[in-house]
């Protein structure tokens, strides 16, 4: 270990300056002895989990790695902190560390070892010149950045247009294999479950969808029985108190907890990975399965029907207000003062809101509406999601729409996103290009522009 970082105090935030600069050598040499060029150092992670995400390397002048980044001052902090044990991590491909302490290899919790860069001797400066050049405005190289100024906003509108059309046929594609296999209720239902998911607990709600199927519960629905859907939903998610912990029991999850070993079912809570760390409490999984509870309850005649009916309004009033109000969810008693077993709340958040029911629509109901007319063979429905899909306002902004604005249109507060299909058109360059690093491909980074050759 070298002499220096015994007299120089060094911070992971400086550490993480000179990673997301890239004030290093492209050409480096891993722990491992394989020689790695930096393709992209990843985008900067503000959430839990590892500290760069969606990094691009290319090991050995040839295969190309994609994943997670992990910073740290010394290699024997991955141990210290914990890393090891932590599946939050298994997607980390490289260990950043300014030295090497440690004689322990970077292990996964998965078992598979992760390689460690050493920066200290690809500096491209002494600490002192570097902890000034991380004090400048960082200046951006990235073909895109401001295209607003060089392209005109109505080159940008266009091609914005075009890539969240893109996106939008995209998922009706993928709905459309889905429906050649499943049930159309079905793949609705799973759609939808999805989308209550969030990031973060997306993948565990599309399990719990395919584990218990719309069939089973449509029994219930049709009886108006919510409780037993409740039960059914949260002990095949293994969410019920009972489940979970001791001494959080109330007499609302002990009710639940009876009516879930009523159906003397196997418990299946196993391998769902459900996340509730750093997420809002509004957002609890509990809290969203009680909210897809009350939407099946709500459509006993049918999911699908009641659905499609929504779209099929919304097309002819041209609003898409009746779609929203079809699937926000008001929370009532027990859920208007708890966000889950045991935790209570002073306000009464909704448990699905305007917002999220916004997403729900533009993300899932009409790409299958649409998928699903294609599908039947009914052109006008078809074409009313399509319109829906074209003019719906703008949902919330969320990390990726913020990180693409700021790099096509630079500080220039340009109100052209101002549309849901344009935002998604923000997602879909993001997705397309940039993450795969396509940037000569991608029409914001094309020194001729011209919309038509991007779709």
């Amino acid at each position: 270990m070298s002499q220096f970082n015994k007299r120089v105090r060094v911070r992971e935030s400086f550490l993480a300056q000179i990673w997301k600069r890239q004030l290093i050598r492209k050409d480096v040499l891993l722990t491992s002895g394989e020689r790695a060029l930096i393709v992209y150092p990843g985008r900067e992670n503000n959430d839990s989990g590892p500290d760069f995400c969606d990094a691009l390397i290319a090991i050995d002048g040839g295969r190309q790695v994609k994943g997670d980044v992990e910073l740290h001052v010394y290699a024997g902090e991955w141990q210290a902190h914990g890393h090891h044990r932590d599946p939050g991590y298994n997607g980390v491909i490289l260990h950043v560390v300014m030295w090497d302490d440690s004689k322990e290899a970077c292990l996964l919790s998965s078992g598979e070892a992760v390689p460690i860069l050493v920066l200290y001797p690809y500096l491209t400066g002494s600490i002192e010149d570097l902890c000034h050049a991380v004090q400048l405005p960082l200046l951006s190289d990235e073909p895109c950045h401001q295209s607003l100024e060089r392209l005109g906003k109505e080159a940008v509108a266009d091609l914005l247009d075009r890539a969240g059309e893109e996106r939008f046929h995209h998922k009706a594609e993928q709905f459309k294999a889905e429906l050649t296999t499943k049930e159309a209720g079905q793949v609705l239902y799973e759609g939808l479950m999805k989308s209550l998911g969030y990031a973060k607990n997306k993948e565990p709600f599309a399990e719990l969808a395919q584990r218990l199927p719309l069939s089973v519960l449509r029994e219930f629905a049709l009886q108006g029985d919510v409780l037993a859907i409740q039960a059914l939903m949260l002990g095949t998610a293994g969410l019920l108190p009972g489940q979970r912990y001791k001494g959080r029991e109330d007499n609302w999850g002990e009710m639940l907890m009876q009516i879930w070993n009523s159906f003397d079912i196997q418990e299946t809570r196993n391998g769902f990975g459900w996340c509730f760390s750093r997420v809002r409490p509004g957002n609890f999984p509990t809290r969203r399965i009680i909210a897809a509870s009350y939407l099946v309850a709500r459509y006993g005649e049918g999911l699908l029907e009641g659905m499609l009916s929504l779209v099929s309004q919304a097309s002819s009033s041209h609003t898409g207000r009746e779609l929203e109000r079809g699937l926000t969810v008001t929370a009532r008693g027990y859920w208007a003062n708890h966000f889950d077993f045991g935790v209570e709340t002073r306000w009464s958040p909704s448990l699905i809101g305007r917002g999220r029911a916004r997403e729900m629509v533009v993300n899932t109901l009409l790409p299958f509406s649409f998928a699903w007319a294609e599908a039947t063979q009914q052109s006008w429905l078809e074409d009313g999601a399509m319109e829906l899909y074209q003019g719906y306002p703008p949902l919330g902004e969320n990390w990726m729409t913020r990180y693409m604005k700021k790099r096509i249109f630079g500080e220039y507060r340009a109100k052209l996103t101002n549309s849901a299909c344009r935002q998604q058109g923000l997602i879909h360059l993001y997705k397309t290009f940039c993450l795969e690093r396509r940037c000569q491909e991608c029409p914001l980074g094309s020194a001729q522009f011209e919309v038509r050759h991007y779709i």
